[in-house]
């Protein structure tokens, strides 16, 4: 991978960037790329049926067996993941920003300003988007985290996100569990704890049977109308769900399947703004070539739309391997990382 270096062409900040610390070379933790491209997939499934209007009820008035699998399997339990990979990044990020930029919590503002208002712009499309309220608990949340002491940051970020978390999980799960999955991740990235966890596989078999055996507890004492009835418990479980995924892919990206994971999931992960935002567009489309579904299948449109979903992912895996193989950055995040650093910030 290549190194980020300064602009040499950038002499107006010559001086300034002679004082800061000499810039640390991050490698990309491919690991975390693969988890972000699957949490995605699953968050393009949560997306589809509100934008096309699907129906939890079939024809006879029950439960639409879809909707059901859609709502304990795919609802909160990928959204948690990418809200904790989102602190994740922000807390590597935050390691190297001293040495970016001689204002970095500036840098960071139009970072989340800018996302923000791909926010805005988004929620015409997709009502239920993500972008927006990421933006404003990283502002909120995250930016002013950055004043803890150096010493102190890890542990006050952690027991503040698990004390943020657990109250997110009383409210039912949703946008209520971003500031606490934001401070952990923060914690987790600043402390580079993941490297050091793919070094102890046990450690991370053991969690992911706990969490899977947790799980697998909350769905035998409990039905479906109680999870959707006491939405802390889905909530719960969703972390619990999510918690064992990402054991699971990370326990799997030691073993030789890892290969087979990174040449699919990686590009969409390394591409995620672009691909969340491209995957709407998609959706928008085909929703204007074909708004009913429910026409093409006995399940009220969900397994059509499964297939549109797939087809989008084919379709995104392709255009993001190509894409990053000339390019090396998609064009949002090329674009992001130009707002946030300026000229200084891009790949040499």
């Amino acid at each position: 991978m290549r190194t980020e270096t300064d602009d040499p062409a950038d002499t107006s900040a010559s001086t300034e960037t002679s004082r800061r610390p000499p810039r640390r070379t991050r490698k990309r933790i491919a690991t975390l790329d693969v988890i972000r491209g699957i949490a995605l997939c699953g968050i393009m499934i949560v997306n589809l049926p509100p934008l096309f209007s699907l129906s939890s009820l079939d024809a006879s008035g029950a439960v639409e067996p879809f909707y059901a699998f859609e709502q304990d399997f795919v609802q909160n339990r990928f959204f948690p993941i990418f809200s904790l990979l989102f602190g994740i990044g922000f807390g590597i990020m935050w390691n190297s920003a001293a040495a970016r930029s001689a204002r970095p919590r500036l840098a960071l503002l139009r970072r989340f300003a800018f996302l923000g208002v791909l926010g805005v712009l988004h929620s015409f499309l997709q009502p239920g988007e993500a972008l927006l309220p990421y933006a404003i608990v990283a502002i909120v949340v995250l930016l002013p985290s950055t004043w803890i002491p150096a010493r102190a940051l890890a542990a006050t970020t952690s027991g503040l996100g698990a004390l943020l978390l657990a109250a997110g999980v009383w409210q039912g799960g949703g946008i209520a569990v971003i500031p606490g999955l934001f401070l952990l991740g923060f914690a987790i990235g600043h402390t580079d704890f993941v490297p050091r966890a793919l070094r102890h596989p046990v450690w991370l078999a053991l969690t992911a049977v706990v969490s899977a055996g947790i799980s697998v507890l909350g769905f035998a004492l409990t039905d479906f109308n109680a999870r959707q009835l006491h939405v802390e418990l889905s909530a719960g479980l969703g972390i619990t769900m999510a918690l064992c995924l990402v054991t699971i892919v990370m326990l799997l990206m030691l073993t030789p399947v890892r290969v087979l994971l990174q040449a699919v999931f990686a590009p969409l992960g390394r591409m995620a703004l672009s691909n969340y935002l491209g995957a709407t567009l998609l959706i928008v489309a085909a929703k204007a070539i074909e708004p009913d579904l429910g026409q093409f299948d006995d399940h009220g449109g969900y397994l059509a739309g499964l297939v549109i979903c797939a087809g989008i992912i084919v379709i995104q895996v392709i255009i993001s391997a190509l894409w990053l193989r000339f390019f090396g950055q998609g064009p949002l995040e090329r674009l992001w990382r130009l707002v946030t650093w300026g000229r200084t910030g891009q790949r040499s």
